[in-house]
């Protein structure tokens, strides 16, 4: 409802990305003043099409929605998405236009996303609801939960850069009906759902219920939380968009969670880096971690963030001293952290690397492994190197990595890397965090404090 046929217009999306996505359904593109909108007959109003609809996504303005929600009422729609804004999140006015959408859609039964709400996404049959150009979807096991468009704008990036596959995107805006709750269980019980990561500014449904939710859902699977408008200042804000504000106390919602297996996550870097962690990494089984690096420099502050966080430095037993000496320089160098730099100047990269891991990977005093690379995408990529990488994976022990510095060919060896299953984060920081959030999970699991 309310289809664009300029390209220049955000609504244009609205259609263009289920054409060129391949969107297994039907598409029926309403516009009054048009016939045709990218290449699909376009009808006058949604009377005028002939079967049933499975749910109606409304573009129209504020003051036209509940006229239009009044013919989905009509064609006995049961779901809706009202993508426009210009409702609770205006004030009075928009507020009461808000009220009366909602009384007439929960008098009829019809279930509805938003307003001001720009979703979902469905990968297994190319459902995308967006104003966004989607360039394409890359299938797996994380959904996602936003309150509000903050992943609009970076959307290209999530669904196929980010490397991550996507099953489920719920952008659920003012919350007029669906709410957090409704997201979560239906999350909970979707196969194709394997993390799930929830983005809130408010919590609108029950509570309790919510507690509950999370408490049983993030038993079976992973569940990062990361609760915006924590102040004063940042409530305020977000009711200026999506018309509620967050009211409540923070110390009890973290205890919330911490009573649940869930991950709060601090910053937006923090929630997006958990996600891929849980997706990418099987959780290590003990904290003894081995740590190298280009420079001896970084190695001692990737051995601080380790200490801090809650990892131990792995002791390698003899067998591994014995492996690494062959690519040692001509001194003794200490193997946790160990210096991949002084070695690469009397060894190539490849074997340097290969030998590191393959010894640390098979050390039953290692328990995962965090690597330093060089900005030199071509030496990640040889099939020597990707298969040292890639140990980690079949020797069940994580293996994350950071580049030392970044550069323009280290993209595409990041995506090379990433489609092999080997995370890389941006700074060592972010990757041990990461991998301790995925190894905490374990142990809250397994009953440890």
């Amino acid at each position: 409802m309310g289809a664009s046929r300029s390209p220049m217009s955000f609504s244009f999306n609205l259609c263009a990305n289920l054409v060129n996505l391949g969107f297994s359904g039907e598409v029926y593109p309403v516009n009054p003043n048009a016939d045709e909108i990218v290449g699909l007959k376009a009808y006058a109003s949604l009377r005028d099409i002939e079967g049933d609809i499975d749910l109606v996504v409304s573009a129209v303005p504020a003051h036209a929605t509940l006229g239009i929600m009044q013919e989905c009422v009509e064609k006995k729609v049961k779901g809706v998405v009202i993508v426009s804004g210009g409702f609770s999140e205006e004030g009075e006015h928009g507020d009461k236009i808000q009220d009366e959408v909602a009384y007439l859609l929960k008098r009829n039964g019809v279930r509805a996303i938003g307003p001001n709400a720009l979703s979902p996404i469905n990968s297994s049959n190319n459902l995308a609801v967006s104003f966004v150009p989607i360039e394409k979807l890359a299938r797996g096991g994380v959904s996602f939960v936003f309150q509000s468009g903050l992943y609009e704008p970076r959307l290209n990036w999530i669904v196929s850069d980010f490397h991550v596959g996507i099953s489920k995107l719920i952008d659920l805006g003012n919350k007029m009906d669906i709410n957090e709750v409704d997201a979560l269980e239906y999350l909970a019980e979707d196969p194709d759902t394997e993390v799930i990561a929830i983005h809130l500014e408010t919590v609108k449904g029950d509570g309790r219920e919510f507690a509950q939710l999370l408490e049983n859902t993030s038993r079976n699977k992973p569940i990062v939380v990361f609760k915006a408008g924590r102040t004063a200042a940042g409530a305020k804000a977000a009711a200026s968009h999506t018309g509620s504000m967050a009211r409540g106390s923070d110390a009890v919602f973290d205890a919330v969670l911490r009573q649940s297996r869930a991950v709060l996550a601090q910053t937006l870097e923090d929630f997006f880096d958990f996600a891929k962690a849980f997706e990418f990494l099987t959780p290590p089984k003990g904290n003894r971690i081995a740590v190298a690096s280009l420079t001896g420099g970084e190695g001692v502050i990737a051995t601080d963030i380790c200490q801090r966080i809650g990892f131990s430095m792995a002791t390698p037993n003899e067998r591994t001293f014995t492996k690494l000496k062959a690519v040692f320089p001509a001194w003794e160098i200490p193997l946790n952290p160990f210096d991949l730099g002084v070695c690469v100047q009397f060894h190539s990269f490849d074997e340097v690397y290969s030998v590191f891991l393959e010894s640390m990977l098979d050390d039953e005093n290692v328990d995962c492994v965090v690597v330093g690379v060089p900005p030199f995408g071509p030496l990640l990529t040889t099939d020597e190197a990707l298969a040292a990488f890639s140990l980690g994976k079949k020797k069940g022990k994580p293996v994350v990595l950071w580049p030392h510095a970044m550069s323009a060919s280290l993209y595409a060896a990041v995506e090379k890397l990433e489609s092999s299953g080997v995370p890389v984060f941006p700074s060592a920081a972010r990757a041990i965090k990461a991998l301790s959030v995925v190894y905490g999970y374990k142990t809250v699991g397994d009953g440890a404090t």
